[in-house]
């Protein structure tokens, strides 16, 4: 019987990078939506999909062996299925460039006051703004993961001095100074800009909700790239009326798409983006995939498994 493979992905063009690169005469099947997924998932040994798509369908699998998410998160697996029979992995290495990309162009627009400068030449105003150079600043990064690590390295190259928050204290290429979580506190106090990369965990579910932000730097902001839970909605808005933080620049939330009551969307110094920070491109995706697709065949372990104990 030939190995039978299940695409489920919202990607354009995964389909087509993925059959053009595969060379064993596996079955691909691409289901178009959520609900065409429960029956082709119950035969299928190899799946490559999104987490939230093929999460909800995993109890069907029966002879699933192999799921590549072509997220980096996969915390979507572990909310909705409990499931730990087979091998998960990760589309890691892809999205560090893009998110670094992000925070960069919204943290250049903040300290050149950009959106300032267009409402200025909308009213024909000749406005003098002052500014901050990067060099002036400190970021804070929470997570130096692969992710982290590009975005240390841009913001390094750029004079910015860069922080890091992980679990274990040993140095970090790019990173001028490491903080374990009993520092986060002291974190907080000294960035200009408090930058989430951490991945959806129970450790990390809530570590800035509370008060947490109070901590904050005066005329800190906030830009959350890795997961929603990390802080609940109240608290985040506390934090920016109460001028904890000078404002937040949002790319994920508990909730998605945000939805239309909520507050965020209306607060002063708050900026949403529909969780488009690090879009995946379909050719990166499919080399990953078919990187693995050959250790599969070869009996190899895959590369960037998850550990179901530490949930990524």
């Amino acid at each position: 019987m030939p190995q039978t493979i299940l695409l489920v992905t919202r990607t354009p063009g995964l389909e087509d990078a993925v059959r053009d690169k595969l060379t064993d005469g596996a079955e691909l099947t691409r289901v178009h939506s959520d609900e065409q997924t429960a029956e082709p998932i119950k035969d299928t040994e190899v799946i490559v999909g999104d987490p939230d798509l093929v999460a909800p369908h995993l109890h069907l699998a029966q002879r699933l062996k192999w799921f590549q998410s072509t997220f980096a998160g996969v915390d979507a697996v572990f909310r909705r299925s409990s499931r730990r029979d087979y091998t998960l992995t990760r589309a890691a290495g892809l999205f560090g460039p893009s998110m670094a990309e992000y925070a960069l162009a919204h943290i250049l627009s903040r300290e050149r006051q950009l959106p300032t400068l267009a409402a200025s030449q909308i009213e024909r105003r000749w406005n003098v703004v002052r500014y901050r150079r990067l060099a002036d600043i400190t970021i804070g990064l929470l997570g130096v993961g692969n992710i982290g690590l590009e975005v240390a390295r841009v913001f390094k190259a750029l004079g910015v001095t860069v922080w890091g928050l992980r679990n274990k204290r040993q140095p970090v290429e790019n990173v001028d100074r490491i903080y374990t979580s009993g520092q986060l506190a002291e974190l907080l106090a000294g960035s200009d800009y408090v930058i989430n990369l951490l991945p959806g965990t129970p450790q990390t579910r809530d570590l800035l909700s509370g008060d947490t932000l109070r901590t904050c730097k005066k005329g800190s902001v906030f830009i959350n790239l890795g997961r929603g839970d990390v802080i609940d909605e109240e608290s985040l808005v506390r934090a920016v009326e109460k001028k904890w933080l000078a404002g937040a620049i949002l790319d994920v939330f508990r909730e998605e798409p945000l939805p239309s009551e909520s507050p965020l969307w209306q607060i002063p110094g708050v900026i949403i983006t529909p969780h488009v920070a690090a879009l995946g491109f379909a050719t990166e995706i499919a080399d990953i995939f078919i990187a693995n697709h050959e250790r599969y065949r070869a009996g190899k372990p895959l590369l960037h498994q998850v550990d179901w104990k530490r949930g990524y």
